[in-house]
């Protein structure tokens, strides 16, 4: 059996997309040969427009999308019309598309060869979209709604974007793109130490930190209010983020009055990020509700936390909320208020065994049900793409 993977970006490049990835790899396993179609939008990039990495056959196409939303618009057809093209050029018996940007292709794609389509949907993308036009965000919507009645199966990151798909009347599976218990390290105290005098904490400071990429919606300026009222030996360790980010980070600290209680690891490969991030004491999901699409989704860093053992605070969105408190493993906060952010971190800082329970109940929990072992079991009894022969 051959696979189409359809992806909005580089499977690879500039970094690895993360659950396009390990879906790769178990169809991989599976025996299953995969073939990546991906779209380009930066016609300047230096990767190859056919390449064979790790077994699997990858064509890029690499094409500006036009500039306003107007020309967008006038486009999309032309364009998926395009990409179904480049999809049914490789002859798949079944095709897995990530995100509605691409489902229109995908769909045209999969009915003229009437194979089975297989949707990865990673977020809200009408919500997201909703951001820069609420007409576009409109107009997506339809355009999914009339486009999952060809899909075959839905895969997403939260009940609540699983609720509606199935009231359109299609199975939905809920999956995580976490990591696996494997590539959890566990560290003895005299390492965890050592790396937090490197970077100027002492074994007696309770360690705040933000894992990961740092992304725009990172409720950065009210944690840094927050940490500035809470007492001394709370400190703040960014672990993690591009370099572009950190850099950014980095100046807002300098202009506040708390430089000396905050440090970066800077870009760290996955190995180095998770042994820095085991240090921490706490770990904070905190994204400003700049959109509705922001309050489905679960970041990746939630799992990262869960699987080294660290109590979290969480932005109180329904998807996070319900991980954490099914869980017991932490609290939430208005991330927009750095008052809120202060109490629901006082709240663990000053309760050690608190955070001892929560510790050991974020193991548990990421050990049982969210790790990627389990989360492979749970994409292994979809549909029968993924299913042994």
């Amino acid at each position: 059996m051959r696979v189409c993977v359809v992806l909005h970006t580089d499977l690879y490049e500039p970094w690895p997309v993360v659950r396009a990835k390990r879906e790769v790899d178990v169809l991989r396993r599976l025996g299953r040969d995969v073939v990546v179609v991906s779209w380009i939008k930066d016609e300047s990039t230096p990767w190859p427009i056919h390449e064979v990495r790790d077994g699997v056959r990858i064509r890029r196409v690499k094409f500006a999308p036009p500039k306003g939303g107007i020309a967008r618009a006038m486009g999309y057809r032309r364009i998926s019309k395009m990409f179904a093209r480049e999809i049914a050029a490789t002859k798949p018996n079944a095709i897995l598309c990530h995100d509605l940007e691409m489902l229109w292709a995908a769909v045209m794609a999969g009915r003229s060869l009437r194979v089975p389509i297989l949707y990865h949907s990673h977020e809200d993308w009408p919500a997201m979209v909703s951001e820069r036009s609420p007409m576009e965000a409109r107009v997506f919507a339809r355009l999914e709604r009339k486009l999952v009645r060809f899909v075959d199966h839905i895969y997403t990151v939260g009940e609540e974007l699983a609720a509606k798909y199935r009231g359109w009347g299609r199975p939905v599976t809920v999956q995580y793109g976490s990591k696996s218990i494997t590539e959890m390290p566990r560290l003895m105290d005299q390492e965890k130490s050592e790396i937090r005098r490197d970077f100027g904490f002492a074994n007696g400071d309770v360690l705040v930190g933000i894992a990961g990429s740092l992304g725009r919606d990172e409720a950065l300026p009210a944690i840094l209010e927050a940490i500035a009222g809470l007492p001394e030996r709370v400190k703040l360790f960014v672990v993690g983020g591009l370099p572009g980010k950190v850099e950014a980070a980095k100046r807002v600290v300098t202009e506040g009055d708390i430089a000396g209680r905050v440090a970066f690891t800077g870009p760290l490969p996955t190995p180095m990020y998770l042994r820095h991030a085991a240090v921490l004491d706490l770990g904070l999901a905190l994204f400003e509700p700049t959109s509705a699409n922001q309050l489905y989704v679960v970041p990746l860093k939630l799992f990262d936390y869960m699987g080294l053992g660290i109590p979290v605070v969480v932005s109180d969105f329904p998807s996070m909320r319900q991980i954490v408190d099914d869980c017991g493993i932490g609290t939430t906060a208005d991330p927009r208020s750095a008052e809120s952010i202060a109490a629901a971190i006082r709240s663990l800082v000053e309760d050690s065994a608190k955070r001892r329970a929560m510790s050991v109940a974020a193991l548990r929990c990421f050990e049982t049900t969210y790790s990627w072992e389990r989360q492979e079991e749970v994409l292994l009894r979809s549909h029968p793409v993924f299913r042994p022969a």
